[in-house]
């Protein structure tokens, strides 16, 4: 394996800002006010309640009251005459005739009752005192609503939201009993000497039980799911990201993550269910993405649309038991995402985040691997008129050739325009120069991102509140382009009575990306000596006709714009392209709580994003001067020339709108009988519709973006009546016509839910869903086939024979089968047809084409799944993890079918494919305490294996061009669906490369290969990795904490990047830093360059040379994805300003990656691609 680190560079002015930024957050982070107690209460009523009385109190102050209900049961009404005195003044009258007695924690008075003494002197005898102190775990982090409790009474006192407690009138060696889920309880002595600190050990074992896994339409304790679910760990949740998903990737065993060159992941879960979901470039479609839920409702939105600072749990739901509630939309598995809200009995507590990211500039060696500039103008040399004839002999008809200026030089000297001299004087200044520094100083910016998040959350005794604001601000590889997000997210519940629950969320997300970059792929259209300024600072024409041409035949100076030259410094700062997107969340619900352990759920949710993509550009830009120039009317004898199209901006509008409605009812029913039954029962309704809009308008022409006024077309957009030429003589047709575009989907949806347990041992659950939707037949007996699921757990470490093994914690095995379903929006059951946006221009009637010819019988997509796990926790939970065994069945797949071509049409699809996912899947994890509590370690391996197999496909023939190229045309029955077919090369006969045909004939490019692919082609093997790890893992230091996160992935294949050969078109000849490989190799192994003459079939040597086999490489790798390094302040520390947590931290992402492959690309993004590049943060998070 070989081993390369993409390094990551940190410009030192940027590094300055980072530092300083950090430092002015921290200094006024540690600020504190008091100015709370200053508040003047001036009240007169007679006969009030105390409930009364706080109202009252809390409307003149802003301070809330803490208190339990039973504590005022016999407080008769007072009467209250307080004016112009603090707070502090106004309580202590208020409550001295009073049996209570209250406290003030920051904004919050926490009411108690007195204790109440028989004989004063009594306490002089036992000694009572008062203690005081603070809760906190192993990181100094403190622990709210912790208990502490006299170990030989009653009373018992709860810590607040600074994990601060206060105990009154106890005996002064009282044992004290100090508790909190998930933690160790610990016992010690009362200490009324000064502040007690009590740190609190986690226990493993009782963290495992406790889990909840949350499927969206209910919360269950980990031991009662009999499903495959993954709970992502709060640590982990806690990284500082951009997108949530960044925060899932190496953390669950068969989830794999396919990045995008932001470091944006998709995910595919247990392998792929359909046939539908990638595009002709292999990248996965919204077929293959696993389903989101966020509050129990599934969202049209991606990650994006989700504050990752909001996050309170993500759980994963991977098989049938788990995931099969959500029916028809669930084979992809499900993503289920509980946000915050806040905690009853805890105050008002203030969450502040912040942190910046900065990334190395593009390595253009990598994404633009260009040869040399020496060595492109030798190989153009050698190219020019060799493997295809001389394409430009000057004449007019050849101006749109973009030739490089190489090219231009030895075309203009084989006319005779430009002497030996003159061409070899150029040929030798363009070998000399370089373009790299301007095109990494002009066009290129290191990505940077600045993301600010606050949180606000408190609760009173009958409603809680949660409020965060997000503002991110961030700029990509390419200079133009930058992102500004604003994300407003509100969720409040109330007990309005008893018996009643309310609950309300909303979400308000805006996004806008400013586009005026360039693209990668303009960069790699630039010759490598192709300066972007000239020495004197100006800027250098990047030629995109042949430049001569226009000089001696085109009176260039006579046309709308004189100015034909194109430079993309130029294009960036004169354009505006945008897109912009508004995202609106909205979910209220009721819940009724009929008798004990039954409620009834009744929710609705609201979904609109809207999308507008704009697009100007002014009359500096090429495209609108080159757009004006080429539509004018020339006529060559007269030299006269009339405008088509008016001057001015050009300007394009594309909108997108989605709505979705959700409406659900839903029966809860959950109860506990005698000490060894448990019922937990969900059935309910449910109507989804989603409605997508798009609205298309035709390019504005001579738009002013200043007074918003446009042109129109001189003489009309063309056509029959009215013919228009443009400069070549050409007709041609403006489009005037807006596009329009309009889908709804509707479901009906039936479910249930229920689970029963044993004697806390055995769990019986099952699970059924109907799913009916305009997607599919009308057909009864397909439109309501119901998903369903069974599963089977069994506690083996409550039975008798396991339950003396100290050294067990917990042994649970699952057994589950059941259906989940797929949703294909790619065809109809009925025919479908495509209109065109204008009507025939020489006819004058509309047009359409057949899109789909409909299949009758369409259904949905059905997965079948049989599970087999075991969760373990072993020597008091140093030792925990799970095993999963699973195997994927899927069904009535669509897929493009052949058949006979009677029906107007050779394919077509069908429901009539079927694929299998088989695989295991392993986590073990681990705490091991090095040095007591100061040191510990913390460790999660996860391992999974799946193999996929097409296990019924009809295709008649196979052409080799069609399963090289890969996509949905290429899946084989018997292969995986992710194969890579390719040529295999037979080296060199009579100087012409060759082939392997059927049989084991040999074929020269030139020549037609014939036959099914499928007899020839060598499968190299998949392109998703079978094998999958993560490595997770945290070493605690004192306060201090380092965590890094490795993935891998191994068997499968990728294809390095090989030689660009010249095609038959000369144009702009850029070679890429492969030529030695070609120049130097051995042409039995590697097809060498064109021998020096034309070759008469040269023009069908390119469908060979990207797909031979020698290109395909190992495409293992292992990735260091993320390392942080954080620091927690003491609580000595916090104590002083009143904060409960500062954390100051670093983080590294995408650092470096170990490959296979002897090309020392990275599979993922192999050479001549985007890829992420190497990102360091800095920031902090303070809680008050």
């Amino acid at each position: 394996m070989k081993f390369y680190i993409q390094r990551c560079v940190i410009p030192k002015p940027i590094l300055m800002r980072i530092n300083l930024t950090c430092l002015l957050l921290l200094i006024s982070l540690l600020q504190v006010s008091a100015s709370g107690f200053a508040q003047k209460i001036s009240l007169s009523k007679k006969s009030i309640s105390l409930q009364h009385f706080f109202k009252e109190i809390k409307a003149q102050s802003g301070y809330d009251f803490l208190y339990e209900p039973q504590d005022l049961k016999n407080i008769r009404p007072i009467d209250v005459n307080l004016s112009g005195i603090d707070i502090k003044e106004a309580l202590n009258r208020t409550f001295s005739s009073l049996p209570l007695t209250f406290s003030i924690d920051q904004n919050t008075i926490v009411i108690r009752k007195k204790e109440v003494l028989l004989f004063g002197p009594v306490r002089s005898f036992l000694n009572l005192v008062n203690i005081r102190g603070r809760v906190l775990d192993e990181k100094g982090s403190p622990l709210p609503g912790a208990t502490i409790k006299l170990k030989n009474g009653t009373k018992t006192v709860i810590t607040n939201a600074q994990g601060e407690f206060q105990m009154n009138n106890i005996e002064e060696n009282a044992l004290l009993q100090v508790s909190f889920l998930g933690y160790k309880m610990k016992e010690l002595k009362a200490d009324p000497s000064g502040d007690m600190t009590i740190r609190l050990e986690v226990n493993p074992a009782e963290l495992e039980v406790v889990t909840v896994v949350s499927t969206g339409y209910q919360n269950l304790p980990k031991e009662r799911a009999t499903g495959a679910f993954n709970v992502i760990s709060k640590e982990q949740l806690d990284k500082p990201s951009t997108n949530i998903a960044q925060r899932l990737i190496g953390t669950t065993a068969g989830m794999q993550a396919t990045m995008d060159e932001d470091g944006n992941p998709r995910f595919e879960i247990r392998g792929q269910t359909s046939l539908n979901i990638r595009d002709n470039q292999g990248k996965l479609t919204q077929n293959a993405y696993p389903l989101v839920v966020v509050d129990g409702f599934a969202i049209q939105g991606d990650f994006s649309t989700i504050n990752p600072n909001d996050i309170e749990s993500i759980t994963i739901l991977k098989d049938a038991a788990a995931a099969s509630i959500w029916g028809a939309r669930s084979a992809n598995g499900v993503i289920v995402i509980v946000t915050k809200k806040g905690k009853k009995g805890i105050p008002l507590r203030i969450n502040f985040s912040a942190f910046t990211r900065v990334a190395s500039k593009l390595d253009l060696d990598y994404v633009n691997p260009l040869a040399s500039s020496s060595k492109t103008v030798d190989y153009e040399v050698k190219a020019f008129g060799n493997w295809s004839s001389v394409t430009n002999p000057g004449s007019l008809n050849n101006y749109d050739v973009t030739w490089s200026p190489v090219g231009t030089a030895l075309n203009e000297h084989l006319l005779g325009f430009i002497s030996t001299a003159e061409k070899d004087a150029l040929l030798d200044k363009y070998r000399n120069l370089s373009n790299k520094k301007q095109i990494a100083d002009e066009l290129l910016s290191n990505p940077f991102t600045q993301q600010y998040n606050l949180n606000l959350s408190g609760a009173s005794e009958k409603m809680s509140n949660s409020l965060s604001l997000l503002y991110e601000k961030s700029k990509t590889n390419f200079k133009g382009t930058d992102n500004s997000k604003y994300m407003f997210n509100y969720r409040a519940n109330a007990d309005v009575f008893k018996w009643l629950e309310f609950s309300f969320s909303g979400m308000v997300n805006y996004n806008k990306a400013n586009r005026n970059g360039i693209r990668l792929a303009d960069i790699q259209e630039i010759s490598p000596y192709e300066m972007l300024k000239n020495e004197d600072g100006s800027l250098n024409n990047i030629s995109q006709y042949y430049t001569p041409v226009l000089q001696r035949f085109v009176p260039t100076n006579l046309f709308p714009y004189s100015d034909w030259s194109y430079n993309p410094i130029q294009e960036i700062s004169n354009r505006k392209f945008s897109n912009e997107q508004l995202n609106t969340r909205l979910q209220a619900g009721l819940k009724f709580k009929i008798i004990k352990g039954l409620s009834v759920d009744t929710k609705i949710q609201y979904e609109l994003s809207n999308t507008t993509v704009k697009e100007f550009s002014n009359e500096k830009t090429f495209k609108v001067r080159d757009s004006v120039n080429r539509a004018a009317t020339w006529d060559q004898a007269t030299n006269k020339i009339t405008l088509n199209l008016p001057k001015g901006g050009m300007f394009n509008q594309r909108r997108l709108k989605t709505e979705t409605y959700n409406f659900r009812n839903q029966l809860n029913y959950d109860r506990r009988f005698g000490e060894k039954h448990e019922l937990n029962i969900v059935g309910g309704s449910e109507i989804n519709s989603i409605v997508t809009q798009s609205f298309g308008n035709p390019t504005t022409y001579g738009f002013n973006d200043q007074t918003l006024s446009v042109g129109t077309f001189p003489n009309g957009p063309g056509g029959t009546t009215f013919p228009i030429k443009d400069w070549l003589g050409t007709n041609q047709i403006f489009n005037y016509t807006n596009s329009y575009g309009h889908v709804t989907e509707r479901y009906f949806s039936l479910f249930g839910n229920a689970a029963y347990t044993y004697d806390n041992k055995y769990t019986l659950s099952g699970s059924i869903r109907t799913d009916a939707s305009n997607l599919i037949t009308d057909d009864p007996s397909y439109r309501y086939a119901p998903f369903w699921s069974v599963g089977l757990g069994w506690q083996l470490n409550k039975e008798n024979f396991i339950k003396d093994l100290s050294w067990v914690n917990r042994l649970n095995l699952r057994a589950t089968y059941g259906y989940n379903g797929n949703v294909d929006r790619s065809t109809s059951f009925r025919p479908l047809i495509n209109m065109a946006a204008i009507p025939n221009p020489y006819t004058g009637n509309p047009t359409a084409t057949i899109s789909s010819f409909g299949n009758p019988s369409l259904r949905w997509e059905k997965t079948g799944t049989w599970n087999l796990g075991i969760d373990y926790s072993l020597f008091q939970g140093h030792l925990y993890g799970k095993v999963d065994v699973y195997n994927k069945s899927g069904k009535d797949l669509i897929a493009s079918i052949s058949i006979p071509a009677v029906n107007g049409t050779t394919t077509q699809k069908l429901n009539n494919a079927e694929i299998y996912n088989r695989g295991i899947e392993i986590e073990l994890g681990s705490m091991q305490k090095i040095y007591g509590d100061a040191v510990v370690w913390r460790g999660n391996l996860n391992f999974s294996y799946n193999k996929n197999k097409i296990t019924r496909l009809f295709v008649a023939n196979y052409a080799a061009s069609t399963l090289v190229s890969g996509g949905s045309a290429a899946y084989v029955a018997e292969q995986d669906a992710n194969s890579l077919w390719r040529f295999q090369y037979a080296g060199i006969e009579n100087k012409q490369p060759m082939v392997y045909g059927l049989n084991g004939a040999k074929y020269d490019f030139g020549a037609f290969t014939p036959g099914d692919g499928r007899g020839y082609l060598l499968n190299m093997g998949t392109s998703v990795a079978p094998y999958t790890f993560g490595f997770v893992n945290s070493f605690q230091v004192y306060d201090f904490n380092l965590s890094f996160i490795i993935t891998g992935k191994f068997g499968h294949k990728f294809q390095r990047m090989g030689f660009n050969y010249p095609d038959t078109r000369y144009d702009r000849v850029l070679p890429n830093n492969k030529i030695d490989e070609v120049q130097n190799g051995d042409p039995m192994k590697i097809v060498p360059l064109p021998l020096n003459q034309i070759e008469p079939r040269y023009y069908f040597w390119d469908r060979f040379h990207q797909s031979l086999s020698y290109l395909i490489e190992d495409a293992s790798h292992l990735r260091m994805q993320e390392v942080n390094l954080s620091y927690n302040f003491p609580a000595a520390v916090l104590s002083k300003f009143k904060m409960s947590r500062l954390q100051v931290f670093a983080q590294g992402n995408d650092l470096f990656t170990l490959v296979a492959n002897n090309a020392g690309e990275d599979p993922e993004y192999p050479m001549g691609t985007l890829k992420p590049q190497p990102r360091v943060s800095l920031g902090l998070k303070c809680e008050f």
